[in-house]
């Protein structure tokens, strides 16, 4: 926002003062199309390429992030659908009070795209296996949670926890 703020500001700054001082007539005057200060603005995060290893890419570093325990840093890799079903902080505190396995890496067993804008990743982690849906969002790829975990964060971090403590597969 105060990118584009700035280069609005900028833009406005170079029409109001293009008519003073001398007129240079060698070089030919252009307008700013609608909508290129916020063009400009997006152009900070560069564009990843629509493929499946870009994609694959994407979801070993969540992996990676995940593995570590490095909860807050997962989250930042999601899509926005699975950032608005829990906050950041909401998403680290139920990985800290229901203790998640760390340190089990994953290792990447397959991936395919289905579409330009959804990949499929499989993955296995010591004796599981799994697969990640990846989404292509805004020239990035991010990681979206599965269904039964948007389901769980729907239902509130409180009530997760108490489950799972109440199930055995939660631990303090």
């Amino acid at each position: 926002m105060r990118k584009t703020i700035i280069a609005v500001g900028a833009l406005g700054l170079a029409l109001l003062t293009a008519g003073c001082g001398n007129e240079d007539t060698t070089k030919p005057t252009t307008s700013a199309a609608p909508g290129a200060a916020s063009a400009e603005a997006k152009a900070d995060k560069p564009q990843e390429p629509k493929t499946v290893e870009a994609a694959k890419a994407l979801a070993q570093k969540e992996y990676d992030t995940y593995a570590a325990g490095d909860w807050k840093g997962a989250w930042d890799l999601w899509t926005k659908e699975g950032k608005a079903a829990i906050t950041r902080d909401e998403y680290a505190r139920l990985h800290t009070e229901c203790k998640t396995i760390t340190g089990l890496t994953f290792e990447i067993t397959g991936a395919r795209l289905e579409g330009e804008d959804k990949a499929v990743v499989n993955f296995k982690r010591s004796i599981a296996a799994g697969m990640s849906e990846i989404r292509y969002e805004d020239g990035q790829w991010r990681y979206q949670p599965d269904a039964e975990s948007m389901a769980d964060y729907a239902k509130g971090v409180d009530k997760v926890i108490a489950e799972g403590q109440a199930s055995g597969r939660c631990q303090k």
